[in-house]
């Protein structure tokens, strides 16, 4: 009697799953299934995740908060996963009737859970499946909503699929009329079921659009991930105490290393804006009001005369400095999104994506700052156009040229900053600037998107080689040696391997406006 009372009261949504849960693992083989399943889970998630992006990006390029919920979340789902995995093989092997209408949930979970695996900076090798472009930066949490859906569609899984597993083990729990078969209910069971899972589905469709909408601003980017702001190179703390030490026993001063790789005074192309500005604002590729309203929230407003160079244009040299290196990315974003360029047309974002997904790249779908889609934009209009010599050049320069959020080129250009080195390719072209040039010059526009990372490499050369930065070999540098993320990764386990690693107080640049 005591046993019946038990059972009586554990009859709650807790007690069935706590009965599911003993009576399933109570049996080895299940309890080995789950975890095996979970683990092969783990592992597939961790291949899509390797796909975009290295944990050592991911991790400096969003807060602590997001890297421990995102891992956090991927590790509850995979668990989850086969915890339904498990209650569903269970109940073929007891009953086959009764669980195929609860199988396909569990399948749409581990499906959002995977969809989800990436990064807010680097990309999500998943997402354009479904429609989305410009990755999991588009979304108001940056993709935690996907992971905790995922987590409550294989929660609802195995709360239905508890429930009959416990009654058929609890001596008090019998019969139930509930239990009693009937087509009608079966049918009914299994529209609610769809009606789940569809909607989940359809629900992670316009997130992005239900976000842009409310405008809810929301960033979960370190501060080396957050849009470009102002670099404070005097708050490197270079007290010889925290200078490392090269081969030959001399000490680095950080501070003025920094000064290196973003020059107070910044660095100055042989080029004049011209009339870019404002053919970007005809071609529909910037939408003046709302790159203005962005800065201004930003709380760095367009500057008179970066108005100018949209509105008017302007016979002004183009210099990247710490003040305008936020203007400077989206700017040439656009110009590398929408002038026409062969490697647009016939390079590897056509050959990776066609132009049915072209607008599934970081850099095309999370272009919102235009009056028309990517899809309208991508190398549509002649902004600018080169002859075959300037072509061969920029060609040259683009496929020989990376950066280190990714182990992709300048002609793959599927985020923001591959698209902005090729519209900064594309001017220096067209002013004949040799291959060289691009390469020396894209050296210091990427120290200034990616702080930390250069910081990183000259102090690498520094110590290793006793060169000064603008000693270093541009093409060698911006090579897939050290330029890209594993080429990064490698020169900061060397670094670290000689107590040299030192956090830069900069601010980089994420894959979004």
């Amino acid at each position: 009697m005591q046993e019946l009372e038990n059972q009586k009261k554990s009859r709650t949504l807790f007690g069935h799953i706590l009965i599911s849960l003993r009576v399933v693992f109570s049996n080895p083989l299940f309890l080995f299934l789950a975890v095996s399943l979970s683990g092969n889970l783990l592992l597939l998630y961790y291949f899509i995740f390797l796909q975009t992006t290295t944990f050592s990006v991911f991790w400096q390029s969003n807060s602590p908060f997001y890297n421990f919920a995102s891992i956090g979340l991927t590790i509850l789902i995979a668990v989850l996963f086969g915890i339904a995995a498990s209650f569903f093989i269970w109940q073929w092997k007891e009953n086959k009737e009764k669980n195929i209408i609860n199988s396909g949930n569990g399948l749409i979970g581990a499906f959002l859970g995977a969809v989800s695996m990436g990064c807010p900076v680097c990309g999500a090798w998943l997402i354009s499946f479904l429609g989305i472009g410009g990755g999991l930066a588009v979304f108001p949490f940056q993709g935690l909503e996907i992971k905790t859906l995922s987590a409550l569609v294989l929660g609802f899984s195995i709360v239905v699929s508890s429930k009959p597993i416990a009654n058929d083990n609890c001596l008090a729990c019998q019969p139930q009329k509930d239990n009693v078969f009937s087509p009608e209910k079966e049918a009914l069971k299994l529209l609610k079921h769809l009606a789940l899972g569809i909607g989940a589905l359809l629900l992670i469709i316009y997130l992005p659009f239900i976000g842009s909408r409310l405008n809810l601003g929301i960033s979960f980017q370190s501060s080396k991930g957050n849009a470009l702001l102002k670099n404070t190179a005097g708050s490197i703390n270079n007290s010889e105490a925290d200078s490392p030490i090269n081969e030959k026993g001399l000490k680095i001063n950080s501070s003025a290393l920094l000064e290196e790789i973003n020059p107070s005074a910044g660095y100055t192309i042989d080029a004049v804006y011209g009339n870019i500005g404002p053919k970007l604002l005809e071609s529909g590729a910037i939408n003046f009001n709302k790159l203005k309203t962005l800065y201004e929230k930003t709380g760095y407003p367009l500057t008179k005369e970066q108005i100018k160079i949209l509105t008017e244009g302007s016979n002004e040299k183009i210099t990247i400095n710490q003040d305008n290196a936020y203007f400077l990315i989206n700017f040439l974003w656009a110009l590398g999104l929408v002038n026409k360029n062969p490697i647009l047309d016939e390079g590897p974002l056509i050959k990776y994506g066609g132009l049915g997904k072209i607008g599934s790249f970081a850099s095309t779908g999370g272009w919102t700052l235009g009056t028309k889609t990517a899809a309208e934009l991508y190398s549509k209009s002649e902004i600018i156009s080169l002859d075959k010599r300037k072509q061969d050049i920029l060609d040259d320069f683009a496929n020989n040229s990376y950066r280190p959020c990714c182990n992709n080129s300048t002609a793959f250009a599927d985020c923001n900053h591959g698209m902005a080195a090729l519209g900064l390719g594309e001017i220096m072209a067209e002013n004949n600037a040799s291959a060289e040039e691009m390469f020396e010059a894209l050296k210091y526009f990427n120290a200034f998107w990616f702080p930390q990372q250069y910081l990183d490499l000259a102090k690498y050369f520094k110590i290793r080689e006793g060169k000064d930065w603008d000693k270093v070999d541009a093409r060698m540098v911006m090579g897939k040696d050290y330029s890209t993320a594993s080429g990064w990764q490698r020169v900061k386990n060397w670094l670290a391997s000689n107590n040299a690693v030192e956090k830069a107080p900069s601010k980089g640049g994420g894959c979004g406006v």
